[in-house]
């Protein structure tokens, strides 16, 4: 899908969906409103104008959140734009669109307010094949032993430290390092703190290595991916060479492994109850192409029964749990929009200090979008679709605050 047809697609899903979800919250509308949006294209990676000619569009949506009208104009040679409105609905919102180095960068979502211009100003990135500035902000690596299986889930938080979009240049996208052994992996995205995954189709396995496909905005926590996979437990190693310089790796091992910790601070365990321990290490500022030792072998008292498996299926739940609210303790939520061929995500026009919640209703949006784009696709079953739908949208309901 083209970038122009991918942001537009994303447009009107997003309208639906704002009108699905807020139908119940009428607007009355007004007519006669005149005024005029202005703004410049910045870009980050050079700090300076984007080039004169380039082309902006102005997306507008009425009170029910559906796109109503576009304008076009280009840009002046300071980088700036400005479009006149006439006669236009009071109610009605505005967001101005670009496209830049083939990825599709968005304003933040505003109405006209007075007589003075609304200013819709947005930033645009250059893209790089340089991982240099590429970190991880923190792994966090859970183990479930079941039977003769260990069922593995490793949460990314990946950091985008320049100032252009990482695109991976010959590589074609961000690099997974997994067991060349790891069976059925799946990748999942998240959606912003405690607000779930939905699947990342984007990444594919190339020449033994697995590739996330979507660019890498600049900042921190500019992705979350969770990562799950079976391994066979006999001879359970999971060491692998740091492709990228990592702040932190966080590993919980529960009873029935035993962990060859050398190199490793044991850091708090965790009880749970009759049914043992987890263990938690931990370390940290590890430099890009370093060894990372994850060695494991069956605890030789353990025995595997329903009670235990369930024990460890709860430690794992509970390292995860944990490796989330470090991701949010650690680093800064960044809003970020999920989708290979965009780099900014539109987001209410709010004062200074306010709350993360509406910075995540937006990241919400866009994650229901791309879930609908799955489940149209085939690539979703209807009844994990529906579920996670439905869990969206109450998340949704509880976070949003009119601005």
């Amino acid at each position: 899908m083209s970038s122009p047809t991918r942001l537009l697609y994303r447009t009107r899903l997003l309208c639906l969906i704002l009108a699905f979800i807020f139908v119940s919250q009428p607007v009355a509308a007004q007519s006669g409103q005149t005024g005029s949006i202005t703004g410049t294209v910045h870009n980050g990676t050079t700090d300076g104008p984007a080039p004169e000619g380039t082309e902006v569009t102005l997306h507008a949506y009425n009170s029910s959140y559906t796109a109503t009208e576009t304008l076009t104009t280009t840009l002046d040679a300071n980088g700036r734009f400005q479009f006149t409105l006439n006669d236009k609905p009071a109610d009605w919102v505005y967001m101005v669109s670009t496209h830049y180095e083939d990825l599709s960068f968005s304003s933040n979502i505003a109405g006209l307010s007075g007589e003075q211009p609304l200013d819709l100003s947005l930033t645009v990135y250059e893209t790089t094949s340089d991982p240099a500035t590429v970190r991880i902000d923190q792994l966090t690596i859970s183990l479930n032993a079941v039977g003769q299986e260990v069922q593995v889930s490793e949460l990314y938080s990946f950091a985008n430290a320049g100032t252009a979009v990482f695109t991976g240049g010959d590589s074609g996208g961000l690099q997974i390092d997994l067991p060349s052994a790891a069976q059925t992996p799946t990748f999942e995205r998240g959606m912003g703190p405690n607000s779930g995954y939905f699947p990342a189709n984007e990444v594919v396995q190339q020449n033994g290595r697995w590739l996330d496909t979507v660019p890498l905005r600049p900042g921190p926590n500019s992705l979350t991916l969770r990562v799950s996979y079976r391994l066979p437990a006999a001879g359970l190693d999971l060491s692998r060479t740091l492709l990228y310089p990592a702040n932190r790796v966080l590993v919980g091992v529960p009873d029935d492994l035993a962990f060859a910790d050398a190199g490793w601070q044991q850091e708090n365990t965790q009880s749970i109850g009759e049914r043992g321990v987890l263990r938690q290490y931990i370390q940290q500022e590890l430099a890009a192409d370093s060894t990372l030792s994850l060695a494991f072998s069956p605890a030789a008292e353990a025995v595997q029964t329903p009670s235990n498996s369930l024990a460890v299926s709860s430690a794992s739940n509970w390292i995860l749990s944990l490796g989330i609210l470090l991701l949010v303790m650690f680093t800064s939520f960044r809003l970020l929009r999920p989708g290979q061929l965009s780099t900014a995500v539109p987001q209410l026009a709010t004062s200074a200090g306010a709350s993360t919640d509406k910075a995540e209703r937006w990241q919400l949006l866009f994650s229901l979008a791309d879930l609908d784009n799955a489940y149209k696709s085939g690539q979703l079953p209807e009844s994990e679709y529906q579920q996670k739908r439905q869990d969206i949208k109450d998340r949704l309901r509880n976070i949003w605050e009119v601005v």
